[in-house]
């Protein structure tokens, strides 16, 4: 089975990437930023199923949240469609896509167009929002905010929390992958 796994080098992606080459029978396709749009649609006309995995959560500007999470996804759903690809999708979301930030509602919108496109097309379609995902190549000040304090506190730095009375759902990437 061929597996394309879009934002393969991110922290879920690598995870991801990882694993599913130790299985006998699986040949991972990645796709990661710095790639081309020739190269998404040359690896999804292989793609027997696509962990969407790409995607920002601190990007440069608010509108990179639309342009990448919503577009990206858009511009995924329409090649595998365009090449009759109709294969499973995968698309990881976030908890935050119950909240009305620009993140949480390009997570949103791009949750909808997936499902919406399952039911189109008759394929099975998933959105998994997860909660916050924290272990091996995470990335402090981005990822997690269980890599920014194990970061802070093994340098001698002060950790913040923004309101100490607020349960923080985790999740280890083992159990995600």
């Amino acid at each position: 089975m061929k597996v394309l796994v879009t934002g393969s080098n991110g922290f879920i992606g690598k995870n991801l990437c990882v694993t599913l080459e130790t299985m006998e029978g699986m040949e991972v396709l990645r796709f990661d930023a710095g790639q081309s749009l020739d190269d998404l649609k040359d690896l999804c006309g292989e793609a027997d199923f696509v962990f969407h995995l790409a995607g920002v959560n601190r990007p440069e500007s608010v509108e990179e949240f639309q342009t990448c999470n919503l577009g990206l996804t858009e511009t995924l759903l329409s090649i595998l469609e365009e090449q009759k690809r109709l294969v499973p999708v995968m698309l990881s979301s976030s908890t935050q896509a119950l909240l009305d930030n620009p993140y949480g509602q390009s997570k949103r919108q791009a949750e909808d167009r997936v499902l919406e496109w399952g039911r189109k097309n008759g394929v099975p379609v998933i959105a998994y929002r997860f909660p916050n995902v924290f272990g091996k190549w995470c990335r402090p000040n981005y990822n997690s905010v269980v890599a920014t304090w194990c970061h802070a506190i093994a340098r001698g730095e002060e950790i913040r929390i923004d309101d100490p009375n607020k349960t923080l759902n985790l999740v280890y990437i083992d159990h995600v992958v």
